[in-house]
Parts: structure tokens; C-alpha cells; sequence
């Protein structure tokens, strides 16, 4: 069998992936609490954002949807999936058109603007609306940018 060589590119490969760790927080005042975790390695190309997420520590056989919260009740779905038995969750988000990045308040006040990625169950999701349950969901530790 013949092998076939490519021309070497033209200086080094650059990745333009980033990550958004995710875990649970205390919603009277924000801290990180120990629970399930996530990440979701994603790509933003103008306002499209895909990736994959990887979570663990979740409730086995348990329907849960990556959002893009938007504020109010208004989120944008970017993908779903079930957990399996141990808990573990993988989901592949194709491009999604997530509109403009917003400014935020709170622990991202005066940092440039950026997108909250979260992790919820999948019964707080209805029509890109999202039922407020905090204890449920899994927060980003940083802006999506």
C-alpha cells in the first residue's frame, strides 16, 4: 500500500477552541458548590457557537439540554442528551446562532461582553424558555467569548 505524503502547512496549527468549565453553584451567593460537572469546548465564529460537552456526576438516565442563556426566561438551545448510567453526559452541538454577545452583571461586571453557557435538566426547557430552578442546573465559571 502506497502511502501518501502532504506538503508541510505553512507555520504552526493554531486551534481556535476554548473551554467553558461548568459546575454547580449556591444561588444565594453564587459559590461553587461540589455537584456534577461539566465542560464544553466550543468554537465562536462571528455569533455561531458549536462544540461538544462533557459532564459527569449527573443523574443517570436523565434528559439535560445545553443552553445559551440570554437573560429573563430566554434561552438558545445549543444541543441535548440523556445521561448515561454512571451519570455521564455527551453532547455534540452543531453551529448555532447565538446573536450578539451581552454585557453582564454581577462577578462579570466590567469584563467584556460574552455568552453564559448552562447545563439544564431537560423538563426547565420549553420553546427556548427556560423554568427557573438554579439548584438544578449547572453554570458556567466564565464567559463563553
Amino acid at each position: 500500500m502506497k502511502k501518501t505524503m502532504r506538503a508541510p502547512m505553512n507555520g504552526p496549527s493554531k486551534s481556535t477552541n476554548k473551554n467553558v468549565e461548568m459546575v454547580k453553584k449556591n444561588p444565594e451567593n453564587w459559590g461553587i458548590i461540589p455537584g456534577p460537572i461539566g465542560r464544553y469546548t466550543y468554537k465562536l465564529v462571528d455569533t455561531k457557537i458549536s462544540g461538544v460537552f462533557n459532564g459527569h456526576g449527573l443523574i443517570g438516565g436523565k434528559a439535560y439540554t445545553l443552553v445559551s442563556y440570554k437573560g429573563g426566561d430566554k434561552v438558545v438551545v445549543l444541543g441535548s442528551g440523556t445521561a448515561n448510567d454512571n451519570g455521564d453526559l455527551h453532547i455534540i452541538s452543531d453551529p448555532v446562532d447565538v446573536g450578539s454577545a451581552q454585557e453582564w452583571t454581577g462577578d462579570y461586571l466590567e469584563q467584556p461582553a460574552g455568552y453564559k453557557i448552562w447545563l439544564v435538566p431537560g423538563e426547565h426547557i420549553a420553546i427556548e424558555k427556560l423554568t427557573w430552578h438554579p439548584n438544578a442546573f449547572l453554570f458556567e465559571r466564565s464567559l463563553a467569548r
